[in-house]
């Protein structure tokens, strides 16, 4: 146990999301309209909103993220550019065959 009995100094932690150390009611809030049509009273993030209205996400700037998410997103490739011209040489083989055919039964 302790000789000296003084009491400890109030802890200032960093705050979560960017925010400053320091007293949190000082913080800046949010203050974007909640569905009940008051302002939000969490600390505010960088942009100004809290963690919860912060925004929708402004999406990968990268190659690498774009491919990853047009990747992620497609779910079956049937309009896919490849996809497109497999069916049109499809059609086509299909067309010129039909007309083979046709030039077959007129000779007969």
């Amino acid at each position: 146990m302790r000789s000296e009995q003084r009491p400890h100094e109030r802890r200032r932690g960093w705050l979560k999301n960017g925010n400053l150390p320091g007293d949190l009611p000082k913080t800046p809030r949010c203050g974007a309209k909640t569905r009940r049509g008051t302002l939000c009273k969490c600390p505010a993030m960088a942009n100004g909103r809290c963690r919860l209205h912060g925004g929708l996400s402004t999406g990968p700037k990268t190659a690498e993220g774009i491919e990853r998410i047009r990747r992620a997103v497609t779910t079956h490739g049937r309009y896919s550019k490849a996809a497109k011209n497999y069916r049109r040489d499809l059609r086509t083989l299909l067309q010129e065959a039909r007309t083979l055919l046709n030039q077959i039964h007129e000779v007969r």
